[in-house]
């Protein structure tokens, strides 16, 4: 199975073997929800800082509408 560091807290963390590039995971130590940025070797972000391929960062849903 393929592993990759989380950037948060450096534990070993298991990513599926079908898994692609954006998929997301969490680490089984700290929590922390984490982007599949790279495939060979595993690299994984925060999702709190991913940006997709044309460098613009992923906003938040906001649950709260302010109408």
């Amino acid at each position: 199975m393929p592993r990759g560091a989380c950037p948060d807290c450096k534990a070993v963390v298991h990513v599926d073997e079908d898994a692609d590039k954006g998929d997301t995971v969490e680490c089984d130590e700290c929590g922390a929800n984490l982007r599949l940025v790279g495939l060979d070797p595993i690299e994984l972000d925060s999702e709190d800082s991913y940006e997709d391929d044309d460098g613009y960062k992923e906003e938040e849903e906001d649950d709260d509408d302010d109408y």
